[in-house]
């Protein structure tokens, strides 16, 4: 009997209690369920009010996307040695797509430039400690499980459909969010038919390995909308200009709080988080930080006696957001000096109110984007009838327009009350 999870966009997420025993006990996990108190997309539903959803549901959907994929390998009745190999890692592969976000802090990838750690260092380092809830019940299924999941988010396991399926350009984890993006922000950009993607996705033999490919009859078109839902995805929502402002705002109030903290002054905050503010997080504070922490904090930081802070603080609370300009990098360079005179003169710290923001996007790319080549690659394959395969960008000129670029947006942002005299300043 399967375990049921009502979801808005998967609608049942089943598991089943015995077979999945596995993932439901990680759910339960005092680290997994920390992820219900993490937004998938951080302050962006300053923009889009409907985008409140979590990592905790986002993850969910995850598992079960991949637990779909593999039940859709064994319907095309694969020789025994597959069946054997998919049997061997399903269980494995569902607890690393349930897992593969655990490591994220609050408001998402906000905070990572105060760790200087990524995200998935911080899921290796939780599954790999023997102290952790999820380590011991990975060990108690099976003492590989932790090192094994460890070389899938590294992307150095075998056979290379598993990294595949949890991390590359054609992952379970990009399906899921871009649907549950799309539909918690209200937008169309991140639909695609995620149902007939699964479908023409094929496993084929190559050099003692099994490689995860598309069916190019089945497949081509629906591959081509993936990719471009996900471009268009970080066009329109995730580098939205207002939620990027909105991201700049709360990394200037986190820089400040850290300085004062530096430089002697006491400020309201839990132990987890003045540790992460001055360079000494813990993995036991990991466990500790969620959004619910920082919003606290900057209720209290409202009435702080630092000016900077407070009015920061208050801006952002009251969604009063720094305005935004398009301003390519060397434009800003050649006016810097300028500009900042302007603020300053206006009594701001252009250290905390004149901040150029660059967003940058990669929407398809045919390189290694690693430099080690143990790695698995990060290409998407089609597969023809002759059972060839065709690297996407070479079947589909969409794709091939889109192939090693990347796309960049820098945007000048500064308080509403500038605008006009940095417009007139620019002769704009």
């Amino acid at each position: 009997m399967d375990k049921v999870f009502r979801d808005p966009v998967h609608n049942l997420i089943g598991f089943d209690r015995e077979r999945d025993a596995l993932v439901l006990e990680l759910i339960d996990t005092p680290q997994f369920q920390r992820l219900r108190h993490i937004r998938q997309l951080g302050v962006t539903s300053l923009v889009y009010p409907g985008a409140t959803h979590t990592r905790f549901s986002h993850a969910l959907g995850t598992a079960f996307l991949m637990k779909r994929v593999l039940e859709h390998f064994h319907e095309l009745n694969p020789p025994p040695t597959l069946q054997r190999t998919l049997e061997e890692h399903r269980e494995l592969l569902l607890a690393a797509a349930l897992l593969h976000d655990l490591g994220h802090l609050p408001f998402s990838h906000l905070l990572e430039e105060f760790t200087h750690t990524p995200h998935e260092e911080w899921t290796v380092r939780i599954v790999s400690d023997p102290h952790s809830a999820v380590h011991a019940v990975l060990v108690q299924a099976n003492p590989r499980y932790p090192h094994q999941i460890v070389q899938l988010f590294q992307r150095t396991f075998q056979p290379a459909f598993a990294v595949k399926l949890l991390s590359s350009q054609l992952d379970v984890d990009r399906m899921e969010y871009l649907v549950r993006d799309s539909l918690c922000t209200g937008v169309t950009y991140g639909y695609f038919d995620v149902n007939w993607l699964i479908h023409s996705l094929r496993l084929v033999e190559q050099r003692d390995d099994w490689e995860l490919a598309i069916d190019l009859r089945k497949g081509l078109h629906a591959a081509e909308g993936y990719v471009l839902a996900r471009y268009y995805m970080y066009q329109q929502v995730y580098h939205h200009k207002t939620a990027r402002a909105a991201d700049v705002m709360v990394r200037k109030i986190l820089q400040r709080a850290s300085e004062l903290l530096r430089t002697g002054h006491d400020l309201p905050m839990t132990p987890a988080l003045r540790r992460l503010l001055t360079g000494a997080l813990t993995l036991e504070d990991h466990l500790h930080l969620d959004d619910t922490v920082i919003i606290t904090a900057l209720r209290a930081w409202y009435e702080s006696d630092d000016p900077v802070l407070a009015d920061l603080t208050r801006r952002f609370w009251h969604r009063r957001l720094f305005k935004t300009l398009e301003m390519p990098l060397e434009e800003f360079t050649a006016w810097s000096a300028q500009l900042r005179e302007l603020v300053t003169g206006a009594g701001f710290d252009p250290e905390y109110y004149l901040i150029l923001d660059r967003a940058l996007d990669d929407p398809y790319t045919d390189r290694y984007l690693w430099s080690n080549r143990k790695e698995v690659g990060e290409h998407i394959f089609l597969v023809n009838d002759a059972g060839e395969l065709i690297e996407l960008s070479h079947a589909s000129d969409v794709i091939a327009a889109l192939r090693n670029k990347t796309f960049s947006q820098d945007r000048l942002c500064f308080p509403a009350e500038l605008r006009e005299p940095i417009m007139r300043l620019l002769g704009r």
